[in-house]
């Protein structure tokens, strides 16, 4: 978490980021448009399962930080912390992505929550909490980064995954 504050560390900082993040994302869903149900070498996803987690990711972020920056009341959560394989996180239980959604379904879903996030302002309240499978008890703010950082990972893994397909490395999976 301390990662996150030190590169984000204001409201107005996250809030550029994250705008700058959704913008690189959303253009390499777009350069990844000819390989896009392809899985990417190293990688155990396609461009189209990468794009599908993220978002679903984004999603399930606006619904905490909306519920964080409410007036109503937050209810008692079983407190799941997140698994790991090999050092490396899975994703939690509702992020995983299916079998591949066509790139204009997921490029809509993805400027609806761009939309949503983006609406966002927070003030943190420390006293408003909701718990991350691998960070803990997180406030709004705290949620927003998470998110950027995470938007972050996923495009550097799939610009990675991109320039490894095009050069013609394999048809992908985990060496």
């Amino acid at each position: 978490l301390a990662e996150l504050h030190a590169l984000y560390p204001t409201a107005e900082v996250v809030a550029d980021r994250l705008r700058r993040e959704l913008d690189a994302f959303e253009q390499t869903m777009r350069e990844a448009e000819t390989v896009w149900d392809r899985q990417m070498p190293n990688r155990e996803w396609s461009p189209a399962q990468e794009a599908e987690h993220v978002i679903l990711v984004n999603e399930g972020t606006v619904r905490v930080v909306r519920l964080l920056l409410s007036d109503k009341p937050l209810r008692a959560m079983p407190e799941q912390p997140g698994r790991t394989v090999n050092g490396r996180r899975l994703a939690p239980e509702g992020t995983e992505p299916g079998p591949g959604q066509p790139l204009d379904t997921l490029l809509e879903r993805h400027a609806a929550v761009r939309a949503r996030l983006e609406e966002f302002r927070p003030d943190p309240d420390p006293s408003r909490t909701f718990y991350h499978p691998f960070l803990g008890r997180l406030d709004a703010l705290d949620w927003l980064r998470m998110t950027t950082w995470h938007i972050r990972n996923h495009r550097k893994a799939m610009q990675a995954g991109l320039e490894r397909l095009k050069a013609g490395e394999g048809t992908g999976g985990v060496d």
